[in-house]
C-alpha cells in the first residue's frame, strides 16, 4: 500500500492554505486510465500493417487512425477544459473516461475503416476531457516539494501501459483479432472509472462555479500573452513531433528494414515503453534537484533534446536491428524526460489556470503528433528525407529550450494569470 508523503502547503479556494500529504495511493488509481492511454496510443504502431490488410488500404492511411485521435485531442482539449473547470476533477475525469470508453468500444465493433475512424475521434475526445483533469488533481494534492516526482509518476503509468500493453496487444492481433486489443481497453477502462469514480474523494479544491463559461475561455486564451508558456507549449510541440509522430512508422520501417512480424514489433514498443518510464522518472527526480537549488529547468529539456537528436538518428538510419531499437529506447527515454519538464513547470506556474494551462499543452503534443505524422507521411520511412525531418523536429525542441532558459535568465519570467 502507498504511503503519504511528508506535510506540505497548497492552495485551496478562498486563498486559504492548507497542510496536505500527497496521496499517492489515489494518484496512482487515476494513473491508471494514464496507464490504459499509453496502452492506447502506442498499440497502434505495430498493428498499421494488420490494419492497411484488414480494410485494404495504404499504411500511410492506415496511419490516419493515429492523427484522427490525435486532431480531436488537440482541438477539443482546450475548449472542454476551460468549461470543465467549472467541477470537481472527479467528475471531469469520470466523465472524458465514459466517453474514451464508448470511442473504444466503437472502434473494436468498426464494420469499416470510417466507423474505425469515428471511434478514435470519440476516445480522443474522451481523453480530451480527462488527462488535464488528472494532471491538475496530481499537482494540486502532491506536497511542493514531491510535485516533481508526482507529476513524473503519471507520465510513468503512460510509459508502462506501453510496456505491458503493446505487446499484450501485438499477441492479441497475432492469435484473435485487432478487435480485441480495443475491445480489452475498453473493459479495462470502465473498471478503472468505477474505482476512480468511488476513490477520488476529499479535494481540497472548490470548483469556481461563480465564473462564467466566456470569462474563463478568455482567461484560458489569454494564457498565450504570457511569454514562459508560449514558449514550452512551443517547444513540447516539436519534442512530441519528434518522438510520437516518428514512431507511427517505426512497424512499418522495422517490417520492411529487418522484417519484424508484429509479435517481435509488440517487444519493440515494451523496450520503447522501459525507456520512456526510466526517462519521466529520472526527470521527476532532477526537476525536483534542480528546484531545492533553484536552477533552470529547462537546462535539462536542452540536454533531454540532444538525446533525441542522436537517438532519431539511430533509429531512423541504422542498417543494424540491435542499433536501430537502442535509437528508438534512446529517443522515448530523452522525450518523456523532456515533455515531463515542460508539463511540470506549467502545472506548478500556472495558478487557477492550471487546468487550461495544460490542456493547451496536451493539444500541442497531440497537435505535433498529428502535423508531424502528416509531413513523415509525405516521405518513405527510412529514406534521407524522413531522417532529416525527424531530426529537425528534435533540433527545433532543443532551440526552443534554450530560448526559455534565456528568457528566463533576462528576469522576464512570469507566472500564469488568475481568474
Amino acid at each position: 500500500m502507498a504511503t503519504e508523503s511528508l506535510s506540505s502547503e497548497v492552495e485551496v479556494a478562498g486563498g486559504r492554505a492548507a497542510v496536505v500529504r500527497t496521496p499517492w495511493g489515489k494518484h496512482a488509481l487515476a494513473s491508471v486510465l494514464f496507464f490504459l492511454l499509453g496502452s492506447e496510443m502506442f498499440v497502434l504502431s505495430p498493428l498499421l500493417p494488420v490494419l492497411a490488410n484488414e480494410f485494404g488500404i495504404s499504411t500511410a492511411r492506415a496511419a490516419m487512425s493515429v492523427s484522427a485521435f490525435a486532431l480531436t485531442y488537440a482541438t477539443v482539449s482546450p475548449l472542454v477544459a476551460a468549461l470543465a473547470d467549472r467541477w470537481t476533477r472527479r467528475t471531469t475525469i469520470v466523465a472524458g473516461a465514459c466517453v474514451f470508453v464508448a470511442g473504444e468500444t466503437l472502434s473494436a465493433l468498426a464494420p469499416s475503416y470510417e466507423f474505425l475512424i469515428a471511434g478514435r475521434v470519440l476516445a480522443g475526445a474522451g481523453a480530451a476531457l480527462m488527462g488535464p483533469a488528472v494532471w491538475s488533481y496530481v499537482t494540486e494534492t502532491a506536497a511542493a516539494t514531491q510535485r516533481g516526482r508526482a507529476v513524473s509518476r503519471v507520465s510513468a503509468f503512460f510509459a508502462a501501459g506501453q510496456i505491458l500493453g503493446v505487446p499484450a496487444g501485438a499477441v492479441v492481433a497475432d492469435t484473435v483479432s485487432w478487435r480485441w486489443v480495443f475491445a480489452a481497453i475498453a473493459i479495462a477502462a470502465a473498471v478503472a472509472t468505477v474505482l476512480v469514480g468511488l476513490a477520488l474523494t476529499g479535494e481540497t479544491r472548490v470548483p469556481p462555479r461563480n465564473r462564467s463559461p466566456r470569462r474563463v475561455l478568455a482567461a484560458s486564451a489569454g494564457l498565450w500573452r504570457n511569454h514562459d508558456f508560449t514558449l514550452v507549449v512551443s517547444a513540447n510541440f516539436f519534442a512530441q513531433a519528434a518522438r510520437y509522430a516518428t514512431y507511427t512508422f517505426a512497424g512499418a520501417l522495422l517490417l520492411h528494414r529487418f522484417g519484424f512480424d508484429t509479435s517481435r514489433l509488440g517487444l519493440v514498443g515494451a523496450a520503447v515503453g522501459f525507456g520512456s518510464m526510466i526517462g519521466a522518472l529520472v526527470a521527476g527526480y532532477l526537476v525536483d534537484l534542480f528546484h531545492r537549488r533553484d536552477h533552470d529547468q529547462f537546462i535539462l529539456n536542452i540536454g533531454y533534446g540532444s538525446l533525441m537528436i542522436v537517438g532519431l538518428y539511430a533509429a531512423t538510419s541504422s542498417t543494424i536491428a540491435w542499433v536501430c531499437v537502442a535509437g528508438w529506447v534512446v529517443t522515448f527515454a530523452a522525450g518523456a524526460a523532456y515533455v515531463g519538464t515542460g508539463q511540470e513547470y506549467l502545472t506548478a506556474t500556472m495558478g487557477d489556470l492550471r487546468a487550461p494551462a495544460v490542456s493547451w499543452n496536451n493539444s500541442a503534443l497531440y497537435a505535433g503528433t498529428a502535423a508531424g505524422t502528416a509531413l513523415l507521411g509525405t516521405t518513405a520511412p527510412g529514406s534521407t528525407q524522413f531522417t532529416v525531418l525527424a531530426v529537425s523536429f528534435a533540433a527545433t525542441a532543443v532551440l526552443s529550450s534554450a530560448l526559455v532558459t534565456l528568457h528566463h535568465r533576462t528576469g522576464r519570467r512570469v507566472d500564469g494569470p488568475c481568474v
